[in-house]
């Protein structure tokens, strides 16, 4: 009389029993994790530098400004809440991208702060106004507080005029600030 094994019992008695397994009925559903990746939305801390270099490069004076400015720019403007094109286009007009600049009405700076109006309010025996960090601190704050106060394109205009609104400014002063920072 002939035997005969079927395969599951040969395989059942073979030494890599172990290791394998025959499957019954429909195979296992095999689940993976795929981690949830999160969705990238516009922030001005992460564009901002870009942003920045856009405004540079199209202004004369600060096409050849160093990423540590265009940074600089980009997180003084986030830190008072400013637009950093905005801030950026002020630093083009205002100075050129020249930390060293002093106006004939005694602005110093990046941003051309004026010492004489902004004395009480800061102190400049500590707050050295040619530091870049510094002066677009200040600069930056003194710009929020006027678009705070007066909006954007007449917050401008008061930057420019020293406070008061200059009537010796030009009018055209904002208009070519928020041209060159890309708003209306």
């Amino acid at each position: 009389m002939k035997t005969f094994l079927s395969i599951s019992a040969i395989i059942a008695l073979s030494p890599l029993a172990a290791f394998m397994t025959i499957p019954y009925g429909p195979a296992p559903v095999q689940t993976r994790f795929i981690p949830a990746v999160p969705r990238l939305e516009y922030s001005q801390w992460r564009t901002g530098p870009i942003e920045v270099a856009k405004v540079f490069g199209r202004s004369q004076g600060c096409q050849e400004a160093d990423i540590s400015l265009i940074q600089d720019v980009s997180t003084a403007a986030n830190r008072a809440g400013l637009d950093p094109r905005l801030v950026a286009a002020e630093v083009a007009v205002e100075s050129g991208c020249n930390p060293m600049a002093i106006s004939q009405r005694g602005a110093v700076g990046l941003l051309q702060v004026h010492v004489k109006t902004w004395h009480q309010k800061y102190d400049f025996a500590t707050d050295n106004l040619f530091n870049t960090r510094t002066n677009l601190r200040v600069g930056t704050q003194v710009l929020a507080g006027y678009i705070k106060t007066y909006g954007v394109r007449e917050g401008v205009h008061h930057y420019n005029g020293i406070g008061i609104g200059c009537e010796t400014c030009p009018e055209s002063y904002s208009d070519r600030v928020l041209a060159l920072a890309g708003r209306k």
